[in-house]
């Protein structure tokens, strides 16, 4: 059972060129679930593939919990039982939007990002692939928990670019790892203990294209105090204005002291009506 209890908000925009939103994101409090998927393949096939990703993750991690759907005793059973269920789940939305893009030609190149987080306990569990990112901010210092998977940060692991002329590379956008691509991925999995006053954020890269880490602490620390959902949006506002090249996308987790809400709070502080 959680000491804590948990934060959710999310928030997606077209941003200034493109012409439709590929990006998806899914929140889910009773499942302590949040999720950010980065759609690409041109059509509608980017945001098809999205879609599938977020909704699928959802679904057998709902089945899962609920006894309709059983993992097989012999599939990783050395890992932690939420470690998993998300790298099931993770594995099951992969087939799916592969299955997807075999069967028809125009979605033949589809392929997706996926960036997802799951509560148990004080523990996260995060499941990963392409270059959306989770950053912790704690205690005033912004970290980021995971790795792209793309060119750019390839070089900047052998050392021929620093991570922030890899920001700016032309080459950042060349996923060396997507869902959807192969019939199989390899997922990062990643598993830490959260505390009292964390706040992540989930994020396509069209938000940190437009926001550097430096910028992205200052305005988590200046809105501290803002309802979360004013907050995200205040992000993807100020990443819009600043660059708005591609689709931004963040979903947002506080992680606050365990409290009693009656319903009605419950959809005022869902809402940002505090």
């Amino acid at each position: 059972m959680s000491a804590f209890d948990i934060e959710f908000a999310a928030v997606t925009d077209i941003g200034k060129i493109r012409e439709k939103n590929e990006d998806s994101v899914l929140i889910s409090s009773d499942l302590g679930l949040g999720v950010v998927a980065d759609g690409m393949g041109g059509h509608s096939a980017g945001e098809i593939a999205s879609n599938i990703a977020v909704h699928v993750l959802e679904e057998t991690i709902r089945k899962v919990n609920t006894g309709e759907l059983k993992m097989p005793e012999t599939f990783l059973p050395k890992l932690d039982n939420t470690e998993r269920k998300m790298l099931m789940a993770a594995n099951l939305a992969n087939a799916a939007i592969y299955t997807t893009a075999q069967a028809s030609e125009i979605y033949k190149m589809m392929g997706t990002t996926l960036t997802g987080v799951m509560f148990d306990g004080d523990n996260a569990t995060a499941v990963h692939v392409g270059d959306s990112r989770i950053y912790l901010f704690r205690d005033g210092k912004l970290v980021q928990v995971t790795t792209d998977h793309s060119l750019a940060m390839e070089h900047v692991r052998r050392g021929l670019l620093t991570k922030a002329e890899a920001d700016k590379s032309k080459i950042q956008n060349v996923l060396t790892r997507a869902m959807g691509i192969k019939k199989n991925v390899e997922f990062d999995l990643l598993r830490f203990p959260v505390k009292l006053g964390d706040v992540m954020v989930l994020c396509s890269d069209g938000l940190y294209k437009g926001m550097n880490e430096t910028q992205l602490a200052e305005q988590l620390e200046r809105g501290k105090n803002l309802p979360l959902v004013k907050l995200c949006k205040q992000l993807v506002r100020v990443s819009n204005d600043n660059d708005g090249q591609d689709n931004i996308s963040a979903v947002m987790i506080k992680i606050l002291p365990p409290q009693r809400l009656t319903f009605k709070q419950k959809v005022r502080r869902f809402f940002g009506c505090y």
